[in-house]
């Protein structure tokens, strides 16, 4: 049952599409990868449970424990990072008392058995976890990043669409396509500009998709996520032994996992109660597994790789889609009558062209011989001046046409 659940969910039709393939990575794959993501952390965020050491002498429920340190958070010491050999667990020293760092480098406890400060001790910085309470919904809120930009197509490139849907009409005439969008009263230059220069933002927006949703996991994961994929590369190519010692003597620098989310962290609790007899207030701190984290760190490395690799097609669809449109510029400033052409058109007209090529040869064939006849003279020369008159456009500059 779950696994056809899964299946339908990463499920991707092979069909023709409006938009480009580098367009469909992001909005389908990358949004239902995103999805699929969400839902395995979801399913371990009902499931999974944490647990923490509870000495019988505290007198205090392993469960409420385990409650109480999920609401509170978990924490483990920066300063920790590079001192494997005198950590229990990454992030966690040997001795539960150490908690700062002399002046000679040593550590040591920020309070005496007197609970006194000792001011010779600084203490170390600890760093927070508590994305296991909304990382299902903080991963699932990505996938609007990579599709927001298709909304913003299917808004600007409805004529194109439309066009296609067009096409397939029985009764349909040249006369009605060049009305429709050839003609510069119903189909303004500017407007064709406009579209245009929105196709090209669009084709940024994947990229800064791919960008945001990076930051985004950057700044949520403490700044450890930008070098998590490169890092973890890294650590697989050391031996056996040098990835996998739980001792912490042979490697001199963490697991890029536990870094990125630690397995095990410190919580403290203050334990306060009343009766009428005697006040009980006393504060624990007890060293917990946060096995969510585990699945976490699986998750954000697939993610790490899909979101570099989201960043490098959207550049190439960019470049692609720019390539495409500087090839129409230069086919304009050709001197021959192929340059001469060009030069009537505007971009969206070109594409409005090369959908006809594409999908009826006999009306391409029809629009292009109405062009000539409507925007060039006789003599074949570029009547772009005298096609302005003709349609009252704006913008009487040729240079103009290009867009």
């Amino acid at each position: 049952m779950l696994g056809e659940g899964i299946s339908a969910l990463v499920a991707i039709k092979i069909k023709k599409r409006h938009d480009t393939f580098t367009d469909q990575f992001n909005r389908i794959f990358m949004v239902k990868m995103t999805i699929l993501f969400s839902a395995f952390i979801g399913f371990n965020y009902f499931q999974d449970e944490v647990s923490c050491i509870v000495a019988n002498a505290n007198g205090m429920d392993a469960g409420f424990v385990g409650s109480a340190c999920w609401i509170q958070g978990f924490y483990v010491f920066d300063e920790m990072r590079q001192r494997l050999d005198e950590s229990g667990y990454y992030g966690i020293p040997k001795n539960m008392d150490y908690d700062g760092i002399n002046p000679l480098g040593q550590l040591c406890s920020t309070v005496d058995r007197a609970l006194d400060t000792v001011t010779e001790c600084r203490p170390m910085r600890r760093l927070y976890y508590l994305q296991f309470q909304y990382m299902p919904f903080f991963t699932a809120s990505l996938a609007f990043f990579f599709y927001f930009p298709y909304i913003l197509f299917k808004t600007v490139n409805f004529d194109v669409i439309n066009l296609k849907s067009t096409l397939k009409e029985d009764d349909l005439t040249t006369e009605k396509i060049f009305n429709s969008y050839f003609d510069r009263v119903v189909n303004s230059r500017r407007r064709m500009r406009y579209k245009s220069l929105m196709n090209i933002a669009i084709k940024l927006l994947y990229i800064v998709a791919n960008v945001l949703a990076f930051k985004a996991c950057d700044s949520t994961l403490h700044g450890n996520f930008r070098n998590y994929g490169s890092e973890f590369v890294k650590w697989a190519s050391l031996e056996n032994f040098e990835r996998n010692d739980h001792n912490l003597k042979v490697r001199v620098t963490p697991k890029p996992a536990n870094v990125l989310l630690p397995p095990m962290g410190f919580c403290d609790i203050h334990e306060a109660s009343r009766d009428v007899r005697s006040t009980h207030v006393n504060t624990h701190r007890f060293i917990c597994e946060i096995s969510p984290h585990i699945m976490y760190q699986y998750v954000m490395l697939l993610f790490w790789f899909l979101l570099v690799a989201g960043m490098v097609v959207s550049t190439l669809g960019f470049l692609q889609y720019a390539l495409v449109h500087l090839a129409s510029y230069v086919q304009m400033n050709r001197h021959d009558s192929t340059g001469k052409l060009y030069r009537v058109l505007t971009l969206r007209e070109i594409d409005y062209l090369d959908i006809l090529s594409n999908k009826s040869t006999k009306q391409y064939d029809l629009i292009l011989e109405k062009i000539r006849k409507e925007r060039m003279n006789d003599d074949g020369c570029n009547g772009i001046e005298e096609s302005d008159k003709l349609y009252q456009s704006k913008d009487s500059m040729a240079k103009d046409s290009m867009f």
